[in-house]
């Protein structure tokens, strides 16, 4: 097999030789994917797929024999079929939500639940996200007209219930077997059977909210009573052994500090919790499964693709395996099998390469090539992304990523470019466009994952609360000068620029290091503090738990939010700016944008402008161009470009 697709790949690759240094038309970066993701059917025939067009996603089905597509699905303006699934061999399950922008997350977003036939008859509303919402479970390949679902209604005091609910009618069936108390997780083993329950208390305070793992043997529902190190561990259920004998989760009940969540085993026969895989310094990333639903392997999201497998000797495993070899320095995963596990429909991508679909037929060794996610950009032209570290200045060991330009040498213009959250998201190895854009127009590219990011446990995660301005942005400044120290950057030619928290971060550093950068780019940045304490109209103030969140990781009372407010600050900054914002954001209303423009007008502080009919990230490709070709040009009039 492996040499098959060494072979494969060599053929199916090779072609006119693409010089790096050529600059590569902005759209070509920013316009929309042709294909978001791909799944096989049950069967094998048909091939599900999502892809962009104009502010929507959609998904169509297409017949593997001729390659025909045979129906799709479009549910209007801003909405996105998030996630997909096979029901059965001739009905596709689609998740779908209202995504108004490009940085919006999912947390706290509605998802609704359709379900059609591959021919586009008997579409069909199996759930809508308003008094309650749900979560699929189990797909139940045995039970091909029905699925299980884990059902929260508002009014419901013991929070998750189960369902099986048919996914032709919308009829829903309820399951009464499951743990007592407010459940907020149900997770289903690979028979469809319900064996563990994730318990949510909450506390007075944030710090004070516990979980309870609950977990079923012998007919009845147990407690799992793991000897924690920690108030609150965070335990993260993976999945089953093939026989539902051993449950794998992620966890860092076992690390008193300096934690990362490793992963662990369950054993139901002895009632034994093991380690059995943990990383220096990345918590536990992706479970990647066989085609009857076991884990085999896991990956470790902090790092440039380092993965460790659980069971090796599993004929899927040895495929997976197999698979990384024959594309060496790339992400593989296997998106999918057919219900035979005959047919694997694969993914690959990389810090250079956006994402290739693949169909591999596990009988003869045959591997067919599918698609491109953006087919117009090519590996030759883009540049590898590198892991970087330094330490901060109070001691504590910061990661990042660091993207050159092609030939590059030293002394180089630099973007340090910031991401957003702040508590939780990270920057990680992959293709990212705003990197590979501002790469091929000269620029290098320093991405620091500051305190409060994810990736790297709970304690470097919390070490970021209350820190809005203070810590967080001073990891950020010492990454800044780890650069010049390093002659990567040349001290007078650097620019800071972030979306969301990381337009936050953009101004703040310009006001608490006026001399560090020459300017600065604000993207749907949030800038007026004291109004997102008191609730800006955003769709994450109106969360029932926000001001439990916000006092215990940004702060409390006007006077301590004036303090790290750059609204408030304006008079202290010596560089360029351009302040970017969407007319119609959801996330970070425009007030923040433009509280930030009467403060500067008042002031006589100039600054570039750009306003568009979009939401908290720009959707439209005719937006995004628009936004990054200024943007080039923004930086180029400032910082210069490599000669």
């Amino acid at each position: 097999m492996k040499k098959f697709l060494a072979v494969f790949l060599v053929v199916l690759l090779a072609g006119m030789p693409v010089a790096a240094n050529e600059l590569i038309p902005v759209r070509h970066f920013f316009e929309h994917a042709k294909f978001n993701n791909m799944k096989v059917s049950p069967d094998g025939k048909h091939i599900a797929f999502t892809f962009q067009e104009d502010t929507e996603v959609k998904l169509a089905v297409m017949k593997l024999s001729n390659m025909a597509v045979t129906s799709s699905f479009a549910f209007g303006e801003n909405m996105h079929v998030v996630n997909f699934h096979w029901g059965n061999k001739s009905r596709v399950l689609m998740e779908v939500a209202e995504i108004t922008g490009n940085l919006v997350n999912m947390n706290g977003t509605a998802v609704n639940l359709y379900a059609a036939n591959i021919d586009g008859t008997r579409r069909t509303e199996l759930f809508r996200t308003e008094r309650s919402n749900y979560t699929i479970l189990h797909l139940l390949p045995d039970q091909p007209d029905r699925i299980l679902i884990g059902k929260r209604h508002y009014a419901e005091k013991n929070g998750m219930r189960a369902f099986t609910i048919d996914i032709n009618r919308a009829k829903e069936r309820y399951l009464d077997d499951q743990p007592q108390g407010v459940i907020a997780g149900l997770i289903a083993d690979n028979s469809g059977v319900i064996r563990i329950g994730i318990e949510y208390i909450k506390g007075d305070t944030f710090d004070e909210n516990k979980t309870v793992i609950h977990y079923k043997k012998n007919d009845s529902w147990q407690q799992l009573d793991l000897p924690s190190k920690r108030a609150n561990p965070d335990v993260r259920p993976l999945g089953f052994s093939a026989d539902n004998s051993r449950a794998y989760f992620s966890s860092n009940h076992d690390m008193a500090q300096d934690d990362v969540a490793g992963v662990f085993v369950y054993d139901f026969n002895t009632s034994e919790v093991s380690l059995i895989a943990r990383h220096a310094y990345s918590d536990v990333g992706r479970a990647f499964y066989s085609h009857q639903g076991d884990v085999l392997a896991i990956d470790y999201m902090a790092t440039n693709n380092e993965v460790e497998f659980i069971n090796r000797e599993h004929r899927d495993a040895k495929l997976l395996a197999g698979l990384q070899a024959a594309f060496p320095g790339q992400a593989v995963s296997i998106t999918s099998f057919d219900r035979a596990g005959k047919t694997a429909l694969f993914r690959v991508s990389s810090d250079v390469n956006p994402g290739e679909f693949y169909l591999y037929d596990t009988e003869n060794g045959q591997a067919r090539y599918l698609a491109s996610a953006l087919g117009k950009l090519k590996k030759e032209q883009l540049q590898p992304m590198q892991q970087i570290s330094f330490t901060a200045r109070d001691g504590k060991v910061i990661r990042g990523l660091l993207t050159l330009p092609d030939n590059a040498g030293k002394n180089l213009p630099l973007i340090v470019n910031v991401h957003g959250g702040p508590f939780g998201p990270f920057d990680s190895w992959g293709y990212n466009s705003e990197v590979q854009y501002l790469a091929n127009r000269g620029y290098a590219v320093l991405q620091i994952n500051f305190r409060g990011s994810g990736g790297y446990g709970d304690d470097f995660q919390r070490a970021g609360r209350l820190q809005w301005g203070h810590a967080m942005q001073d990891d950020v400044t010492d990454g800044t000068l780890w650069a010049i120290e390093q002659g990567i950057a040349d001290k007078e030619r650097i620019c800071i620029y972030g979306g969301s928290y990381g337009g936050y971060a953009a101004l703040w550093g310009v006001i608490k290091e006026p001399d560090l950068y020459k300017c600065s780019v604000g993207y749907v940045g949030v800038y007026d503090m004291p109004l997102f304490f008191k609730g800006d109209g955003s769709d994450a103030s109106r969360s029932g738990s926000i001001e439990q969140y916000i006092s215990s990781h940004v702060g409390v009372g006007d006077d301590y939010m004036r303090s790290i407010s750059p609204v408030h600050h304006v008079d202290k900054i010596k560089a360029e700016l351009f302040i970017v914002h969407g007319s119609r954001d959801v996330r970070v209303p425009i007030v923040h944008a433009n509280n930030l423009k009467k403060a500067l007008d008042e002031i006589g502080k100039p600054y570039e402008w750009l306003v568009k009919e979009d939401g908290h990230g720009f959707f439209k490709v005719d937006h995004r161009v628009e936004l990054y070709s200024k943007m080039a040009e923004f930086f180029d009039k400032h910082i210069g470009k490599v000669e």
